[in-house]
């Protein structure tokens, strides 16, 4: 602290810039021609999984942004049934029990088929405490049918991101910002699927100090007084998008 002659304390100004690039995380086509399912019941252990694959979702490196939400998105094309009415799909990550179950469907038609849900500490949340720790992780994914004879599928992808899938109007707190201070934000938001994505730097649900939707959604503000537990929001427009940070940058002015 600073004090001159008749002056009270002065703090001298800090200046930190932080930043995070989560980014997306995308499996690719997996299927690279087309697959006959024909088991009629899953099979067990995850070396008999029909296909597999490491992803790795980049970790805040500073521990004053701190990861609230991640999304995974499931996309599959059945080609064709035979007899078969029912394709069936699970998708776990690690290991092949319940806590670690992504997905859980059950198609009866042909055609694209998209899937989207948020990991978090109150819904599947051993899943998120995986992802989220900025190491790799392994999907697993099992394919069945209902009866024989079989279906045919030509394309499976999952993506994964810190986001939302949630079309829910006041947002979801997708990243905590655990510091205090004055803080100028660049950031982008940018969805994967068909429709557009919202975010802001919020108090809560319904308040934001700043605000941008599209694809990408922006935010370029100056000057915001933040405070610990204020955080960035983000909805999605459509249930089976994700919506998910593409960079997000932070100069903070605090008092040491």
């Amino acid at each position: 602290m600073l004090k001159l002659a008749g002056e009270s304390s002065i703090g001298l100004e800090k200046i930190e810039q932080l930043a995070y690039t989560s980014g997306k995380q995308d499996t690719g086509d997996l299927e690279a021609a087309t697959k006959t399912v024909t088991a009629t019941s899953e099979a067990s252990g995850v070396g008999n999984a029909d296909y597999s694959k490491a992803l790795t979702l980049p970790k805040p490196s500073d521990a004053r942004l701190i990861v609230k939400r991640i999304a995974t998105r499931l996309a599959v094309t059945i080609d064709s049934f035979d007899t078969a009415t029912h394709l069936y799909c699970r998708v776990y990550v690690d290991q092949q029990d319940a806590d670690h179950r992504l997905f859980d469907m059950d198609w009866d038609s042909t055609g694209a088929k998209l899937t989207a849900v948020d990991t978090h500490s109150g819904a599947l949340s051993t899943i998120f405490d995986l992802l989220k720790d900025g190491t790799s992780h392994t999907f697993y994914f099992f394919f069945w049918i209902d009866q024989a004879n079989n279906a045919v599928i030509s394309l499976v992808q999952l993506w994964e991101s810190v986001g939302t899938c949630d079309t829910y109007g006041g947002h979801r707190e997708i990243l905590e910002l655990n510091f205090s201070g004055l803080a100028t934000i660049h950031s982008s938001i940018r969805r994967i699927g068909t429709g557009s994505s919202h975010h802001g730097v919020s108090p809560g649900a319904y308040v934001h100090y700043a605000y941008g939707s599209g694809d990408p959604a922006r935010i370029r503000a100056e000057a915001i007084l933040v405070k610990a537990g204020n955080y960035m929001s983000v909805a999605a427009t459509v249930s089976t998008d994700i919506s998910y940070i593409e960079d997000f940058y932070l100069n903070i002015r605090s008092e040491q």
